[in-house]
């Protein structure tokens, strides 16, 4: 993406003379009339921009909000987007070495580029494998699949993508294609020294040396534009630099051109992709609404970064233009947009502070928002468990509540709720029938083909009659498969939709299981979702419906 960096480092040269580099009172600060005082002004602004939020953001990486997106992605991204977006806009102020600036357009560049596709890729499994889990787990399927015993069948094939996604992409796949990118900038820059030594006798053609990067890019696209052939010697040795630099396909600052050209092919696809899936826009873009009525993002009509496509097309043009020789003795609006943007850096300057402001600044407000909420309305009736419960057994509200679940990535926890009720449905009936003394093998047949019917449909709610609920009730052999189907189903670490709950909490309910287990066996996990989604998805519900939701209090 960041090709912007090529067009300033193609002619960043260490071997130009030691008056270039300390003409000015500290040798490398440039700053010259308003222009340099308000990049001056713009660069504290960025350090402030990126890592303020950075930092703040860390203190919500157990968020779901951040979890969903992958906090190391979100952090290793933001820094890489820094020191992209840094490095072409201090060298509007300072002179930088040639191959900091360089490793900051090709390897920085990359390594942003791969976290924010890792975290769009994660995201479109992510909701896939959400709808998938509400069509295959519903409440009715439980009770079918328990029977016939294949609850652990489903979403298998997901279940394997998501863990490939989440784990072998964000973590080990990404790490080698950072590697990779490392090791292809070291091939082009050697490459580009390698031309250096026959044709500069031996001299660096870009270390770490300090340029004034403006001056040389100026003097080497018009000295190599000029059409006279009698070059100072100075003029001459500048045009030979910036050909080596940018003259043949394997010249190192034709490397960030080629990351731009692959990463914007990576994003038209992932746009395309995300255009026909139901992901909502804050999950597409970080964001939905600032205003109430007004979704901004719309305006881009992309995802993660639709004005990358731009910048690159803009930047393109600018450089065919310019090695044709277009704006050389052209005063026009054109000529004025290349000059005024640095040849098309500032575009992508401005990029990288709207990916920031999408990938990181965007999640961050909607934690603190949630938090803010959380805290407006903590002495509010609405705002307690006791309420929350009371959402939980109404049906309509359940549903809503799952709606927002799939949209967070978390839909498990709302199914888990859902069986764990028709598990104590299951509970009571077989209670009564063993208290009645129907409990022979015959029962237990008509049992499975009864609950189909009766216990999935006899009670439209999802409470359960506390009054005679016993978890020390000891678990009859007729219970036997569906304790096991939600076991595989919710607890289990390799579960289909596993749920997030301690690791004390799965050790103790697998000890249980094997040596006394009982019809309450779940009920600390139960408690453990219940507290997730009361801190996680009930606050949205109450932010989308608190009018309504006020009301149904007052009524009981």
């Amino acid at each position: 993406m960041n090709n912007e960096s090529m067009s300033y480092n193609m002619t960043q040269i260490n071997n130009i003379s030691e008056s270039d580099t300390n003409k000015n009172i500290n040798g490398k600060l440039h700053i010259q009339g308003t222009e340099g005082i308000i990049y001056l002004f713009l660069n504290i602004f960025c350090i402030f921009y990126y890592f303020i939020p950075l930092i703040w953001i860390s203190h919500y990486k157990h968020w779901y909000i951040i979890k969903q997106r992958n906090f190391i992605l979100t952090f290793v991204g933001g820094i890489a987007n820094f020191l992209s977006t840094f490095s072409n806009l201090v060298t509007q102020i300072l002179s930088i070495p040639c191959a900091v600036s360089y490793y900051c357009a090709t390897v920085a560049t990359a390594i942003m580029h791969l976290c924010l596709i890792n975290r769009a890729i994660r995201l479109y499994f992510l909701y896939k494998l959400n709808i998938f889990k509400v069509t295959e787990l519903s409440q009715k399927k439980f009770i079918q699949k328990s029977q016939r015993n294949t609850i652990i069948e489903p979403n298998i094939y997901y279940k394997s993508i998501y863990k490939m996604v989440n784990k072998k992409i964000a973590y080990i796949i990404t790490i080698i294609l950072m590697l990779l990118s490392i090791l292809v900038s070291i091939a082009f820059h050697y490459v580009t020294q390698q031309k250096s030594n026959r044709n500069l006798d031996g001299r660096t053609v870009c270390g770490m040396k300090f340029i004034d990067i403006n001056k040389k890019i100026s003097n080497g696209y018009q000295n190599t534009q000029n059409s006279q052939r009698n070059f100072y010697r100075q003029e001459k040795r500048e045009e030979s630099v910036y050909k080596i630099l940018m003259g043949s396909p394997d010249s190192m600052f034709m490397l960030p051109m080629y990351i731009g050209i692959v990463f914007t092919i990576l994003c038209i696809i992932i746009v395309i992709i995300f255009t026909f899936t139901d992901i909502k826009d804050d999950q597409r873009f970080g964001i939905k609404y600032i205003s109430k009525p007004i979704t901004i993002i719309k305006y881009y009509n992309s995802t993660l970064n639709n004005n990358q496509y731009i910048c690159q097309s803009i930047y393109a043009i600018f450089m065919i233009s310019k090695n044709k020789g277009y704006f050389i003795n052209n005063d026009n609006l054109f000529t004025k947009l290349f000059t005024n943007t640095k040849e098309g850096i500032l575009l992508f300057v401005i990029n990288g502070f709207y990916l920031h402001f999408t990938s990181v600044i965007i999640p961050l407000y909607k934690c603190i928002k949630a938090e803010h909420l959380d805290k407006q309305y903590e002495n509010e009736p609405t705002n307690t468990m006791q309420y929350f419960y009371k959402i939980l057994n109404s049906p309509n509200l359940v549903e809503e509540l799952k709606a927002i679940a799939i949209q967070e990535f978390v839909v498990e926890n709302v199914l888990f709720w859902e069986n764990y009720c028709i598990l104590q449905k299951i509970v009571t009936r077989v209670k009564h029938k063993q208290n009645i003394g129907d409990n022979d093998s015959s029962s237990y047949s008509h049992h499975g083909k009864f609950s189909l019917q009766d216990i999935y449909s006899q009670n439209s709610g999802n409470s359960h009659d506390e009054s005679s609920y016993d978890p020390n009730y000891p678990l009859l052999p007729q219970l036997v498969p569906y304790f096991n189907a939600f076991y595989h189903t919710f607890i289990d670490i390799d579960g289909p939709a596993a749920v997030n709950i301690s690791g004390s909490t799965i050790r103790r309910i697998y000890h249980d299981f094997y040596t006394y287990p009982t019809v309450g066996i779940f009920d600390e996990a139960k408690d453990e979702v219940v507290e997730t989604m009361y801190l996680s998805l009930f606050p949205i519900l109450l932010q989308q419906n608190r009018k309504q939701l006020g009301e149904i209090y007052s009524q009981h």
